[in-house]
């Protein structure tokens, strides 16, 4: 009897092992290759406003922790504050649940979880009181288990969302994106253009342009690895 049980337990170890093993990591999702522990991205909006982003990864590719930056309001020309920090709890990888913490007073502004529905389905849902928010998004893989395709629906400050955003690549490399606002019936697309990758494959530098050939975004990334 006693071995029989040692064998089960054997089986349904590996069996959990598998499935977590078959989880997609967050590195994979954002096309990242390697094993950066890292990432500063900054962003730069054709009105010149910017973004700025740090990410934290475990060994295993997992965000653990994103820090957002604003402009502060002080003496010192682009000087930064950060505005939210993005914490994950992973111990089930196959649905970590997160929170989005404010910077300054430490309360919680949201709550969520990202979860894997199947091998080629994700989804991510979040919702917050205080900015009266609730978004379901699906995200798509490809059987290269790349992002193709993500379906966000709900609403942001009363305003609601619903869109698609479709992603194309070229030597694994991303080349486009057709965003569609099915609620204002909008259609766009972005082309990537003057990648630049480092060592490993990963872009430290992309410029998004529109149809005309518009810059509307500058993507500036700094890695560190393992």
């Amino acid at each position: 009897m006693n071995i029989k049980l040692s064998y089960l337990f054997i089986l349904l170890y590996a069996l959990v092992s598998c499935q977590e093993k078959s989880i997609v990591n967050d590195l994979t999702f954002s096309n990242y290759v390697g094993h950066p522990k890292k990432i500063t991205e900054i962003v730069t909006f054709a009105n010149q406003n910017t973004d700025k982003s740090i990410s934290y990864f475990d060994k295993d590719g997992f965000l653990t922790k994103k820090e957002s930056y604003n402009v502060a309001k002080s003496e010192s020309p682009g000087k930064r504050m950060m505005s939210d920090i993005l914490i994950y709890d992973s111990k089930d990888k196959a649905k970590r649940h997160f929170e989005t913490i404010n910077a300054e007073n430490k309360n919680v502004q949201a709550k969520g979880y990202f979860e894997k529905v199947s091998d080629s389905l994700y989804r991510r849902v979040s919702n917050s009181e205080i900015t009266v928010m609730s978004l379901n998004k699906l995200l798509y893989l490809d059987k290269n288990n790349r992002l193709a395709k993500t379906e966000e629906t709900g609403h942001f400050n009363g305003t609601p969302i619903k869109n698609i955003i479709i992603y194309s690549y070229t030597n694994d490399v991303k080349s486009e994106m057709l965003f569609e606002d099915l609620m204002n019936h909008k259609k766009s697309r972005l082309i990537y253009k003057n990648i630049k990758l480092d060592r490993y494959g990963n872009s430290v530098y992309e410029e998004l342009v529109d149809d005309h050939g518009t810059l509307q975004q500058k993507i500036e990334r700094e890695f560190e690895y393992y």
